[in-house]
């Protein structure tokens, strides 16, 4: 999910929302979660924009070791998967309503085989704190 820092607002981000598909490349394996975590571009502004973009990645990195943590999203059971399955995925995060600094994350998954099969279909929730 891309989010422009320098236009949105509060309101913009009380619930992100994402789709995205993705494929398993390794034969008979398990499907075992997600990760997550973010990357900021300074790229300045439309009117004074940076003479050199950087980037600061918070993505999991053997030779760049970061301060800031990652997010895994463990499935129980793991799902069975083959080289070739194919996955569409809804993510929605928002505030818990118990806590504005706490987020609830849902996945949506649809597995598929190469044909296009419905292997399995499953939502689950998640509570970051």
């Amino acid at each position: 999910k891309e989010i422009d820092c320098l236009t949105a607002t509060v309101d913009d981000i009380l619930t992100v929302k994402a789709d995205f598909s993705s494929s398993i490349s390794i034969e008979n394996t398990r499907f075992c979660g997600f990760a997550g975590w973010f990357d900021v571009h300074f790229r300045g502004r439309s009117e004074d924009p940076a003479k050199c973009e950087i980037e600061l990645t918070t993505a999991p990195s053997v030779q760049n070791g970061t301060h800031w943590g990652q997010q895994v999203f463990l499935l129980h059971p793991p799902l069975r998967a083959t080289e070739g399955d194919t996955m569409d995925v809804s993510f929605v995060m928002h505030r818990s309503k118990e806590n504005h600094r706490l987020l609830e994350v849902e996945f949506g998954c649809k597995f598929k085989q190469p044909t296009g099969k419905l292997l399995q279909y499953f939502t689950e929730k998640f509570y970051i704190e």
